[in-house]
């Protein structure tokens, strides 16, 4: 199973930026989602070579714990 990241930084003025590695091809706009929820509207959008690549499936199980 292929190793996936998230750096998050998080600026003074509180924009976030989320860098995706480790997703082939358009599946990384679905783990994006995930975040869109968490800090709101996606502003901008630059893709890396992995996004070109031939897309995978992949599926998510989120769970929240109290």
């Amino acid at each position: 199973m292929a190793q996936r990241e998230f750096d998050i930084a998080i600026a003074p003025d509180g924009s976030v930026e989320v860098q995706v590695k480790g997703y082939k091809g358009k599946s990384c706009l679905e783990a994006m989602k995930i975040f869109e929820q968490a800090v709101g509207e996606m502003k901008a959008r630059r893709e890396t070579s992995e996004f070109y690549e031939p897309d995978e499936h992949v599926q998510f199980n989120i769970e929240q714990r109290h």
